[in-house]
C-alpha cells in the first residue's frame, strides 16, 4: 500500500472522477492559475511559486547556462551532425539530449540544487528542437528572462512560423502528465533510474517508448490536419471529416482509459475562437465515430496552425511532459537500485519459482 502511495505521489488519474492530478492538485486548476514554469516547479518539488519568484528562478537558471560546459558540448556535436544528412529530427535530437547533463562542477559553484538542475533541462529542451531541425547554422540558446518568455520561444522553436501572440502555457500545462507510472515514457524512465543512470540516458529510454499509441500519435494527427488546412480555411468540415476518417484507428481520437479527455474541453474553452475549425472537425468526427478527442489531437491542432512538421510533434509532446518525466525519475534514482532494499529482492527472489508453477 505504501508503495502505491509512493507511485501515486507524483501524477495519478482518478478513474471514479475522470479527473488528472498532479501531486494531489487537479491539472486543469493548475493549467488555469499557474504558468506552465510554475507548474513545473511544482511538479519537481511539490513547492508552488508565485510567478515573480518562478521568473527570478527562470532567469537565475538561464543566465547559469549561458557557456556552460552543458551548452558547449551541445553546440559541437550540433556543428557535427551536419555531416551525416540521412538523421531524421528525432534522431538528431536525441543525440543532441545525450550531451544534456549539467556539470557537477556548475552545481557546486552555484549551488545549484537537484530541482534546479532539472529547471535547466527543461530549459534547454525547446533549444534542442531547434538545433534538430537546422543543419546549416547553430542558433544562440536565448537568455531567458522570465516564464512567458520560456512560453513563447517554445512555438517558435518547433517551426519557422514567426506569430508570437499566443502563449502556450496553459497547453504545456495540459500535456504535463497524469497517469502516473502506467505510461510506457513514465515506466521507462523509472527503470532507467532504478539502475542509478544519468539523467540524459533516461530521458532518452523515455523518448524510445514514445510510439504510436503514446505521444506519437500527435505526428499522424498534424500530417492528416496539415494535409486538411485548405478544408478548414474553406470552412468545409464535412469534406474535412471524411478525408480524416479514411482509415482506421482515427488518431487523436478515443483513449483506452478516459471516456471523454477534459483537457481538450478546456483547451477549446481558453483558446475560443482561435481554434475554431478545428474544435467543429473534432465534434463532427465525434459525431462520426463515437470518440472523442484526446490530447494528440489537441496538440495537433496546435502544431498545423503553426505550420509544423510532423516529424516533430513528438519531440513537442516530449518537451511539455519532461518535467513529470524528471519528477519520476528523480524519486526513482534516490529510492533503492531496482526499486527495493536488497533483503525485499532477496525475498521476493525466493518466491518467483512458485508464481512460475
Amino acid at each position: 500500500m505504501e508503495n502505491n502511495m509512493e507511485n501515486n505521489s507524483i501524477d495519478y488519474y482518478d478513474i471514479e472522477k475522470n479527473t488528472l492530478y498532479i501531486r494531489q492538485k487537479n491539472i486543469l486548476t493548475l493549467a488555469k492559475n499557474y504558468h506552465y514554469l510554475q507548474n513545473t516547479w511544482f511538479s519537481l518539488s511539490g513547492d508552488i511559486l508565485s510567478l515573480e519568484e518562478m521568473d527570478s528562478l527562470v532567469m537565475k537558471a538561464s543566465t547559469a547556462l549561458q557557456n556552460s560546459a552543458c551548452v558547449v558540448r551541445i553546440k559541437k556535436m550540433h556543428q557535427l551532425l551536419p555531416c551525416n544528412q540521412e538523421l531524421s529530427p528525432l534522431q538528431r535530437f536525441i543525440i543532441l539530449l545525450m550531451q544534456v547533463e549539467i556539470d557537477k562542477s556548475l552545481l557546486t559553484e552555484q549551488s545549484i540544487t537537484e530541482d534546479q538542475s532539472d529547471l535547466m533541462v527543461i530549459l534547454l529542451l525547446p533549444w534542442l528542437i531547434e538545433l534538430a531541425r537546422r543543419e546549416e547554422y547553430t542558433p544562440p540558446l536565448p537568455q531567458l528572462t522570465n516564464c512567458r518568455a520560456f512560453s513563447q520561444w517554445f512555438l517558435m522553436s518547433l517551426s519557422d512560423y514567426t506569430d508570437n501572440t499566443i502563449d502556450s502555457s496553459f497547453m504545456m500545462s495540459l500535456l504535463l502528465g497524469g497517469f502516473g507510472i502506467v505510461t510506457p515514457t513514465t515506466a521507462t524512465v523509472r527503470f532507467i533510474a532504478s539502475t542509478k543512470n544519468s539523467v540524459n540516458y533516461a530521458l532518452i529510454g523515455a523518448l524510445c517508448a514514445a510510439g504510436p499509441s503514446h505521444l506519437g500519435a500527435c505526428q499522424l494527427v498534424t500530417k492528416k490536419l496539415n494535409a486538411l488546412s485548405s478544408h478548414l480555411k474553406r470552412g468545409n468540415i464535412k469534406s474535412a471529416m471524411h478525408n480524416y476518417c479514411v482509415t482506421k484507428p482515427y488518431p487523436g481520437f478515443g483513449h483506452p482509459v478516459m471516456p471523454r479527455d477534459t483537457r481538450v474541453d478546456a483547451f477549446f474553452s481558453q483558446y475560443n475562437e482561435t481554434f475554431t475549425p478545428y474544435k467543429i472537425l473534432a465534434n463532427t468526427i465525434t459525431s462520426y465515430c463515437g470518440l472523442n478527442a484526446n490530447v494528440d489531437y489537441l496538440l495537433g491542432c496546435v502544431l498545423s496552425q503553426r505550420r509544423v512538421d510532423p516529424y516533430i510533434a513528438v519531440l513537442a509532446f516530449f518537451v511539455c511532459r519532461a518535467p513529470i518525466l524528471l519528477s519520476h525519475y528523480r524519486q526513482r534514482f534516490n529510492a533503492h537500485a531496482f526499486g527495493m532494499s536488497s533483503k525485499e529482492l532477496r525475498e521476493k527472489y525466493k518466491e518467483l519459482p512458485k508464481h512460475w508453477l
